[in-house]
């Protein structure tokens, strides 16, 4: 579309342009003016484009430099060090009855530690978030077969009094029972067996808590590998971190814009179509049938003479007559 393509290009390069002004000139700017002339650079790019709305796009560009300007602060403040700096992460805790500030490991003093982990140590992410991902699939399937069971079953021991989990201390106890009693008697029992469920039930527990453990010390390992990795970068990987945190989500806002305007304007003619679908000739059309069908159905009436007489003109004026 000519209108997206004509936005597209109108932009071509500011990524650049902020690059330029933001990440390599970061010493020198002049952050009370600097987005000032950012905006008037953004009015520039929208001058020729129709439909936009330029104070949506500045305002997209002022929510974004508060993040900005905030860390260009500590930049200037600190040093170009302060990007590579991990603080401890202090939260508020009951501990005797009262709130105390803790420790709960760290945080990027500039630089998000969800970030880096996205963008430097994205395998070690994946593998976290595939054992998350089957934790939730193991309680999932646990949910299922708890469902599964009837009411009476739901009475046994194996499950909690709240019927909402099952307990799984018994259920272990039992699946050991059923395995034996099935290897002693040489019998496989049916799938949809209550002993066969609390056997899977039993598997499924038993795996769910080696993964919690694992979880947690694969998520505590990344978190300090995490640390480390941002304590150890080097000044163009702090660039292009910086880039991604400050510049592509302004970027990525801004292209979207063109879609949403399209979207909005289909949304508004669509309901122009609609309120006004059914047109003038129609309703008259409609009226004069409805006349028709009355004037019709007041010649099947009966009364005096006066009742006809009324009834006679009425028929006359629905004719039009």
């Amino acid at each position: 579309m000519s209108f997206i393509k004509a936005y597209d290009q109108a932009f071509k390069g500011f990524d650049e342009h902020l690059n330029t002004q933001l990440i390599h000139g970061w010493q020198t700017l002049n952050r009370n003016q600097q987005e000032a002339e950012l905006s008037v650079e953004l009015f520039k790019r929208l001058e020729p484009i129709a439909l936009i709305d330029k104070y949506q796009a500045y305002q997209l560009l002022n929510n974004q430099w508060q993040i900005i300007s905030a860390d260009l602060e500590m930049m200037q403040t600190e040093g170009f060090a302060a990007t590579k700096q991990v603080d401890p992460n202090m939260v508020i805790k009951k501990k005797d009855g009262k709130d105390t500030e803790v420790q709960d490991g760290w945080k990027g003093h500039i630089l998000p530690f969800e970030l880096v982990q996205k963008t430097l140590l994205a395998d070690d992410l994946l593998a976290l978030e595939k054992q998350e991902n089957r934790l939730a699939e193991i309680a999932s399937n646990l949910e299922e077969i708890l469902e599964s069971l009837s009411e009476e079953e739901k009475e046994g021991e194996a499950v909690k009094e709240s019927k909402d989990g099952f307990a799984n201390a018994e259920v272990n106890k039992a699946a050991k029972a059923f395995l034996k009693e099935q290897k002693d008697s040489k019998i496989k029992y049916a799938q949809e067996s209550y002993e066969a469920k609390l056997i899977r039930a039993s598997k499924l527990i038993e795996e769910e808590k080696d993964l919690k453990k694992a979880v947690k010390e694969a998520a505590t390992a990344l978190h300090l590998k995490t640390k480390t990795t941002i304590e150890g970068l080097a000044d163009e990987q702090v660039k292009n971190l910086l880039h991604l945190k400050w510049i592509v989500p302004l970027c990525n806002e801004l292209a979207a814009i063109p879609t949403s305007v399209i979207t909005q304007l289909t949304t508004q003619v669509q309901k122009l179509a609609d309120k006004y679908a059914l047109t003038y000739s129609q309703v008259a059309n409609d009226i004069k049938t409805t006349e028709q069908e009355l004037a019709d159905m007041l010649g099947e009436l009966t009364g005096n003479e006066f009742d006809m007489q009324g009834l006679a003109e009425l028929t006359s004026l629905l004719k039009g007559e």
